[in-house]
């Protein structure tokens, strides 16, 4: 992890904000930095018509190959999200993720052809792989490295994920991430403490690079329901955890390091 860092940082290209990987930080390490792990998100947009039909070949057909891939080693785990509140002129409105526990690993040098037959010994790989393509379009495919996160142990389960992208503003990386973590993950813990929230996670855009990027990192709120969502009262749990501070004052530090471009809510459809 540290090479590539390096590497991708020789080359100037802002954007990579490997920060020591999907859990790792140059930013305020701590005496044990957290696990890594990167995820290969791949947006995908099914025609309404093809929505149960698509969900249904990827829980029966594919979800078999990806579990040959987990025990293969190649990836630690696979989710199939369903994105709310979409219609026809949204870019994607499925997302499958695969992570994985090394840069090395999420290499595209899978042969699904062969993971397929292996998985569906009397299926037809061929016919399955070509009815996928029928079903939906891959928009696009983006990698990304987890910075920090919040969890209980063990892991609440979890049914929907809000995704906030972030952009942030010109030279202010290194004050963003230590917002995010020394400010931000302390209440999103009590809330998984309090058990109102599954999890939170900082995710940096590895892949693609460049100026032109939406977005340079993504946090993930990840709930039980749209019920558990919105009981979330930041002013109360700000008032616990920082007590005599001012919230509003942190909004605002926080508002002068990155912009909030878009909001999402994912619904996990399946996963391993």
């Amino acid at each position: 992890m540290t090479t590539v860092h390096s590497v991708l940082r020789r080359r100037n290209w802002i954007p990579f904000l490997m920060v020591l990987g999907f859990t790792l930080s140059t930013f305020h390490v701590r005496a044990q930095a957290p696990q890594t792990v990167f995820a290969r998100v791949t947006f995908q947009k099914v025609d309404q018509a093809n929505a149960q039909e698509f969900e249904k070949m990827l829980k029966e057909n594919w979800k078999p190959a990806h579990q040959l891939r987990k025990q293969n080693g190649k990836i630690t785990s696979w989710r199939l999200f369903k994105v709310h509140f979409t219609g026809t002129n949204d870019e994607y409105n499925y997302v499958t993720v695969s992570y994985y526990d090394s840069w090395e690993k999420t290499e595209a040098n899978d042969n699904y052809a062969e993971l397929i037959k292996a998985a569906h010994p009397k299926g037809d790989a061929a016919a399955i792989m070509s009815k996928t393509l029928s079903l939906r379009s891959t928009v696009r495919q983006s990698l990304y490295s987890r910075v920090d996160f919040a969890t209980g142990q063990p892991p609440a389960a979890l049914k929907f994920i809000e995704m906030d992208f972030m952009k942030v503003k010109s030279g202010m990386n290194a004050e963003y991430v230590k917002t995010e973590r020394e400010v931000w993950k302390p209440i999103h813990q009590a809330w998984v403490n309090d058990g109102k929230l599954a999890s939170w996670g900082l995710w940096d855009l590895v892949m693609p690079g460049g100026t032109n990027n939406t977005h340079d990192y993504v946090t993930a709120n990840s709930h039980a329901s749209y019920k558990a969502m919105a009981e979330l009262n930041y002013e109360e749990t700000f008032k616990k955890v920082y007590p005599g501070k001012d919230m509003q004052a942190i909004f605002d530090a926080t508002g002068k390091t990155r912009d909030l471009v878009r909001s999402e809510i994912w619904e996990m459809i399946d996963s391993l």
